[in-house]
């Protein structure tokens, strides 16, 4: 029975690890029927009587152009063994500019796609021949594997989009939720690193402008000074999560990373003009700052 409960830890390592539940509880697999990458701004949270700011955290709602079209693709799976599970992947393809350097990504992609679906299949496979063995009750389908994503600008040398991985495993009461960014360049065919794109000090200005951005911004009751506070300290687990759009860096904080579970998750995006001193001349940056 240990085996069941630990398995979406060992799934994903510490990445997982690092989210104690998510913001999607109880909610199920099932077909989507909304485009991320064209999706409609969340509603807006409540504000605190008097203070004037949101209680809860708000998404970026801005739209950003796209060279590409892209088709969404999708990977679902039932499996209804002695370890029942359920897959449903998305993850997109570049349907117009047929290019070797389009194709690429759309290689790319796929493979980082069905590598997952593989690795969760490969655990569930290991964790059922275990309970087998141990001639444990069969159990129904309570594990599953969700891989959404979001891309948020492309042009001819930049595809920037992000993946949101759920994860629920037998035990838990709530799936974890976390996130994976990616800045890919199409000339490079790779993901960009943060040393591509900033000097070492920015992980000291990207805490020091977050945690400004998010005292400004909300009322973070749902948070104390240490817990912002640790949440934004400059290290690189802290600011993994990075996206280049033509306003600036956009962040994302994981649940429970600068306050409680019902604060969320807050989006927010630190302007070029801010990180002058931190950013290097990657080609894509310094198109972005010659539109300001």
């Amino acid at each position: 029975m240990k085996l069941r409960r630990l398995f979406s830890v060992v799934l994903f390592g510490g990445a997982i690890a690092l989210c104690c539940c998510s913001r999607r509880a109880n909610q199920s697999i099932g077909p989507r029927n909304q485009d991320l990458s064209t999706a409609s701004p969340a509603a807006s949270p409540s504000a605190t009587p008097g203070s004037g700011k949101p209680l809860q955290a708000e998404r970026v709602d801005k739209t950003w152009s796209s060279k590409f079209k892209f088709k969404r693709k999708s990977i679902k799976t039932k499996h209804e063994g002695n370890r029942g599970y359920e897959i449903s992947v998305d993850y997109p393809q570049i349907e117009s500019a047929r290019t070797s350097a389009t194709r690429r990504f759309n290689h790319w992609i796929k493979e980082k796609a069905t590598g997952y679906v593989a690795q969760f299949k490969g655990l569930e496979r290991s964790a059922e021949i275990h309970d087998k063995r141990k001639h444990l009750p069969k159990v129904g389908i309570d594990e599953s594997l969700e891989i959404d994503y979001q891309v948020y600008y492309s042009d001819d040398r930049l595809i920037s989009l992000r993946l949101t991985h759920t994860v629920m495993a037998l035990g838990q009461m709530h799936p974890i939720d976390y996130y994976e960014t990616l800045n890919y360049d199409l000339k490079e065919g790779r993901d960009l690193r943060a040393a591509d794109v900033f000097y070492p000090a920015y992980l000291k200005t990207f805490s020091r402008l977050c945690r400004d951005q998010l005292k400004e911004n909300y009322d973070l009751q749902y948070a104390t000074d240490d817990w912002v506070k640790s949440g934004t300290t400059p290290r690189a687990h802290n600011f993994k999560n990075w996206n280049l759009v033509p306003e600036g860096i956009l962040i994302s904080f994981e649940d429970y990373q600068i306050a409680a579970h019902a604060f969320g998750q807050a989006e927010l995006i630190v302007p070029y003009s801010d990180l002058k001193r931190v950013l290097r001349p990657y080609r894509v940056i310094v198109r972005f700052k010659g539109r300001s």
